[in-house]
């Protein structure tokens, strides 16, 4: 009896010990690799007025082959996408804090009073006019309404 007594802990203490054990939890830091867009693409990028000075872009290749620059700049991050020839495809702007333009801001207050801003973007593409895409809560419920630039509601 005492020795099947001594087998049986012996079985307990080395499966408890085998189930014990935990993986490493260290995590390894993986840094992106700095991509370089070809020459035609960050030439185009560069001769935009609109983005003169920007020296913190970083670049994305798209699964599609596009070129995306990232972007911020006073509180509006930024992308921006090119195709592989340097073709400006769209670009994306996102305001930060629902930090709005004004146009777009009064327009939203004039039509709906107690609405809080919680983000908005602006949006152009090469082949629409652009836009703003802004996303508010009114008495609770979420909406999205989209401008144009005057600032005129757009259903």
């Amino acid at each position: 009896m005492k020795r099947v007594t001594l087998l049986l802990c012996a079985a307990i203490f080395t499966s408890s010990i085998a189930f014990s054990q935990q993986k490493s939890t260290k995590k390894s830091k993986t840094t992106a690799k700095k991509v370089e867009a070809p020459a035609a693409v960050k030439s185009a990028f560069e001769q935009n007025a609109q983005y003169a000075g920007t020296t913190d872009a970083a670049w994305v290749k798209t699964s599609g082959g596009n070129w995306i620059a990232s972007f911020s700049r006073d509180s509006v991050k930024t992308a921006v996408e090119y195709n592989a020839e340097g073709a400006w495809v769209a670009t994306r702007s996102e305001y930060l804090n629902g930090a709005v333009p004004e146009t777009v801001l009064g327009t939203l207050k004039n039509k709906y009073p107690s609405a809080v801003v919680k983000e908005g973007w602006k949006i152009e593409r090469a082949d629409v006019a652009s836009y703003y895409k802004v996303s508010i809560e009114e008495n609770g419920a979420a909406k999205t309404v989209l401008m144009n630039d005057a600032g005129t509601i757009v259903d």
